[in-house]
């Protein structure tokens, strides 16, 4: 699949190997192949695919040729975990990175009930926010810069996909709605009523 889910440390490690073997596909010469021969457990299968498909992929891109998304941390022993995985520059559409963008526009659309890339295209502040005083000025100030940024990831992602703004529009639309059935479906009303038609007597309280 070209990804991997690792805690921090380990996608932090394999992040140098992956990229050093790349790095010697692309070279291509046999010197190269027989020192990823020499590192790799089953080098019949990677070796093609490191000489052939990463190397044309990557063939003008120096280096970076991995990304770590952080996934939160695991339960029970609370390590912090990542998906580590090759970019795709041909169907940037696969990656991890776009499907949490989509996820993200799509939660941000059902909290506000409105079309959403065009808002987070183009981010705001409140006129009345500039004449507020300091303190609530300088929170507003923060969140517009983290909407400034988030706005450089949107538009980064329609680059890279290369589609427009209506068309990503589209895809956060068919996300929230699978995204509606599984809230519909799991609502806090309904899992209470499941509870009080199980415990008749004496409801526990869902915290």
């Amino acid at each position: 699949h070209g990804r991997l889910e690792t805690t921090v440390p380990r996608a932090k490690e394999l992040r140098r190997l992956v990229d050093k073997m790349i790095t010697l596909g692309k070279r291509g010469t046999e010197h190269d192949r027989h020192q990823i021969e020499a590192y790799l457990y089953k080098p019949k299968k990677v070796v093609p695919l490191l000489m052939d498909t990463y190397a044309k992929r990557f063939a003008n891109r120096p280096g970076g040729f991995t990304r770590i998304i952080p996934m939160g941390n695991r339960k029970g022993d609370h390590a912090p975990m990542a998906v580590i995985e090759i970019l795709n520059t041909d169907e940037p559409q696969a990656e991890v990175s776009f499907s949490y963008l989509i996820r993200s526009l799509a939660s941000m659309q059902i909290a506000s009930e409105t079309k959403i890339v065009d808002h987070a295209l183009n981010p705001k502040m409140e006129d009345d926010l500039v004449y507020a005083n300091k303190r609530l000025f300088k929170k507003a100030l923060e969140e517009q810069r983290s909407r400034e940024k988030f706005a450089f990831k949107v538009k980064k992602a329609i680059n890279n996909a290369q589609i427009s703004a209506e068309q990503l529009q589209e895809i956060v639309d068919a996300d929230m709605a699978r995204a509606q059935k599984v809230l519909d479906r799991h609502s806090g009303k309904k899992i209470q009523r499941f509870v009080e038609e199980t415990w008749p007597e004496n409801t526990p309280t869902m915290l």
